[in-house]
């Protein structure tokens, strides 16, 4: 046998959570063959894996790679920013948008020279676009469409159905009527809950009734306690979770390593303000004296949820010299204005997002810890060194071995490991990825345990992580020697159980 790629003389870490060992990895074509000694073995092309980890490339299941940011993976196929990270597939088409129709969307995607692979959720929000449903309950009749839009995307390819921002005249049966489809096919639903603060309980509830009334696998995105009033509400959310497992749901949850999110700056302005807004015409009627006195006192409260104006970062989505990496509270006092109004100005002006400094340390590692939660980044594709970045785009999952795994001591190589890879490729039905076993496809992150670290900040997210010297997807060097190469073998995955 010779194999045209042997990884040798690394510490297999295979993502199960079982034991390194001493090892090399042998890889036909775009398969792992053979795992064991196999110093005798012949090979057309070798990597020297000595003092190395290697394990499962890390499997991101969510992010917004499929647009928003630099046009997304259609513009920018071949992007470095995850695939850095040790990252060889992404799910996207989380917080309820996704691309319509999936399977154009994947078949274009599938054209294009991309470094990982790529797969989707189907957005409720998008389906619920498609049918048209004005601003309130479904009627039977748009419920039926939606579902059978839902079942298009699952026979697309989709990977399930994901929820995000909605009001509350979306109710929690309609989302749990059309999410019977995506059970039927053997999908996840993905929520970005309802609320993240003060009212977070309510709305894990929710995210488990829905999961139990509709048949589906609940997957709670980016599970936080967001702003100074759920700052205390970990443990009753985690006991929430541990409860609605020991009844038999599949849930589970994801998460970034950092204390700040990130979101557009119309999430400042409520909710409703802005539906009112669209339905006399246009954003700008937020402008009219009443709307105007509604973002008034619902941006003050915003403000105080996250203890001042000084803990929302502008980062546009193009480049905006006079606000990019400044404060809310900087930004109203160069114009003369109060913080509600620059808020309500730039959600008219539109293309301006925020980076949100809005959690606790250690609820952060409180979810991390718990054995029902993984990685996640919840991030763009970026080009380095253009526009505001939140280093999450760099730096998810080096952290998350790096800084929580070795430095705080959170996890050891293999459960870190195991949350990176295992754990959300089989949440997701990934069945041939995360894992290191014969016959499994041949993605593989090789990195240095004593290492490997993010180095993007707040102040200077620009950063590639250090530590990853080595990438594989699909049996290809995407990274070597911790350069990208002019290699592009990700492939577009579709859902098959």
């Amino acid at each position: 046998m010779t194999f045209d790629l042997l990884i040798r003389g690394g510490t297999v870490v295979d993502g199960t959570g079982a034991e390194g060992f001493a090892g090399d990895v042998g890889i036909v074509g775009d398969r792992i063959h053979a795992i064991g000694d196999l110093s005798a073995a012949d090979f057309r092309d070798v990597i020297d894996a000595t003092g190395l980890i290697v394990a499962p490339g890390f499997v991101d299941v969510h992010n917004h790679a499929s647009g928003e940011m630099e046009g997304g993976i259609l513009n920018i196929p071949s992007v470095e920013n995850q695939v850095r990270q040790g990252v060889t597939t992404l799910i996207s088409g989380n917080c309820g948008g996704s691309p319509w129709p999936i399977g154009e969307h994947l078949d274009a995607v599938d054209a294009l020279p991309i470094r990982q692979n790529y797969g989707l959720l189907v957005g409720m929000g998008t389906i619920r676009a498609e049918v048209e449903v004005d601003a309130e309950p479904a009627s039977p009749e748009e419920v039926a469409r939606m579902q059978e839009l839902a079942a298009r995307a699952m026979a697309e390819g989709a990977f399930g159905m994901s929820t995000g921002y909605f009001p509350d005249f979306v109710t929690t049966d309609e989302i749990a009527q059309v999410a019977r489809p995506i059970a039927e096919a053997g999908g996840v639903y993905a929520t970005h809950m309802r609320d993240e603060s003060e009212r977070l309980l309510d709305a894990l509830r929710e995210a488990i009734a829905i999961g139990e009334r509709s048949g589906c696998p609940v997957q709670i995105s980016h599970i936080k306690c967001w702003g100074t009033r759920a700052w205390g509400l970990a443990d009753q959310a985690l006991a929430l979770i541990d409860d609605a497992r020991d009844r038999g749901l599949d849930i589970a949850a994801d998460r970034y390593p950092y204390v700040a999110s990130f979101s557009g700056v119309a999430y400042i302005v409520p909710l409703d303000a802005r539906i009112d807004a669209a339905t006399r015409g246009g954003i700008e009627h937020l402008r009219d004296d009443d709307l105007a006195e509604r973002v008034r006192a619902g941006v003050e409260d915003f403000v105080e949820v996250l203890d001042g104006a000084d803990n929302i970062v502008f980062a546009p989505l193009e480049p905006m010299p006079e606000i990019d990496g400044k404060s809310l509270a900087q930004v109203a006092e160069e114009r003369g204005e109060e913080p509600w109004r620059v808020a309500l100005e730039l959600t008219i002006e539109g293309s301006v997002s925020c980076i949100y400094f809005s959690m606790r340390e250690e609820n952060v590692r409180a979810f991390m810890r718990h054995p029902a939660v993984f990685a996640g980044s919840d991030g763009h594709l970026r080009v380095l060194g253009r526009g505001v970045s939140h280093p999450r785009n760099y730096g998810t999952f080096p952290r998350w071995i790096g800084h929580y795994g070795r430095d705080e001591g959170l996890f050891g190589v293999e459960e870190v490991v195991r949350k990176c890879a295992f754990m959300p490729a089989r949440k997701f039905g990934l069945h041939d990825r995360g894992e290191l076993a014969q016959r499994k496809i041949a993605d593989l992150a090789i990195f240095s345990w004593e290492d490997i670290i993010d180095t993007a900040t707040f102040d200077d997210p620009h950063h590639y992580p250090e530590g990853i010297p080595h990438v594989i997807v699909a049996g290809v060097p995407a990274v070597r020697d911790g350069e990208a190469t002019d290699e592009t073998p990700g492939r577009v995955v579709r859902l098959s159980r």
